[in-house]
This record gives C-alpha cells, structure tokens and sequence, in this order.
C-alpha cells in the first residue's frame, strides 16, 4: 500500500509541474498550512484570507493579537515559508 500512496504522490506532483501549477498549489498549501500549525489562539482570532504573489491576507478579529502579529511579522513568514518547504510568502498584510 505504502508504495501505490507514493506512486500517487509523485503522478500529482508530475502533473502540477507540467502545468505550470506549482505556484498556485504552494500557495493554497500555505493558507492550508495556516489553519493546521497556528496556535490555537491564533486560529480562533484569524481567518486567513487569500494569498496571491507571495502576499498573504490575514483577517485578525483582536487588536491586541494584530499588533502582536505585526511585530512579529518576519518571523511568521519565515515559520511558514519554512512549513512549506519553499519560499511561498513574501508580506503578510494584516487587516
């Protein structure tokens, strides 16, 4: 079975770079990635938005967690850049 899941993995992954895909699959993983790794704080005051050339909308329902995540900006970029496994996210606007 293991070997019939890898099989699958890599027919996906050849079609995603024939098409020319790969830009979009990596950022619909990052908002993916969002809901999954975030604390749980961060996913109970957040709704990540949308991603589109690296920029990614974050809805943040608290002022006082927006002004949190907009000091820690880089570093959030970088932690999801790095769950990702490619540079997908370049800013984060925080609205």
């Amino acid at each position: 079975m293991p070997n019939d899941e890898q099989a699958l993995k890599d027919i996906v992954q050849q079609f995603i770079n024939q098409s020319g895909r790969q830009k979009l699959f990596d950022e619909r993983r990052v908002l993916a990635l969002w809901t999954e790794k975030m604390d749980e704080l961060t996913k109970q005051n957040t709704q990540c938005r949308d991603i589109r050339n690296g920029v990614l909308k974050v809805k943040v329902l608290n002022a006082a967690l927006r002004f949190e995540m907009m000091a820690r900006k880089s570093e959030i970029i970088s932690q999801l850049n790095q769950w990702a496994g490619v540079e997908v996210v370049k800013d984060i606007l925080f609205c």
